[in-house]
């Protein structure tokens, strides 16, 4: 069975607590960033299995959604954004390419079933984190399953 590291079950933890938050209070609070961003930077003395080129353009891509985030007046958000450069930080690409695949897809199922039952609108705002929660957990399910 393969293993994940603990960079791995720390963002799977702080991504799950800052989704009650932002589910609760549709935003995240800066301190929280901050905090996540240490723990990262202290982990990283302990799990050295991703390449920092990997962790490079993880970070990249949260930088794309930042940059979204301003182009598009918030249509991402930009605690949105910054979660993804944390997690591609701490995870790498990869893991946060499929982390965001698995999350987006899981998105538009609960978007389209909100809009048909017509709990939501078109201009309705869905909080993301615990889309990128259920993203990192499918991930983790996948990679111990096989």
């Amino acid at each position: 069975m393969k293993s994940l590291g603990i960079m791995y079950w720390y963002m799977l933890a702080v991504t799950i607590a800052g989704s009650i938050t932002d589910i609760r209070k549709r935003s995240v609070h800066v301190a929280f960033f901050a905090a996540v961003a240490a723990g990262i930077a202290a982990l990283m003395f302990w799990d050295r299995s991703i390449p920092a080129e990997a962790r490079l353009f993880g970070i990249l891509t949260g930088l794309l959604f930042l940059g979204l985030s301003f182009i598009t007046k918030e249509a991402v958000g930009k605690g949105d954004a910054v979660m993804i450069m944390l997690t591609g930080a701490a995870l790498g690409f990869s893991a946060t390419a499929a982390v965001l695949c698995i999350g987006f897809l899981l998105l538009s199922l609960i978007s389209l079933v909100l809009v048909v039952v017509k709990k939501y609108g078109r201009k309705e705002r869905i909080p993301f984190f615990p889309f990128l929660a259920a993203g990192e957990l499918v991930l983790a399910v996948l990679v111990l399953l096989p």
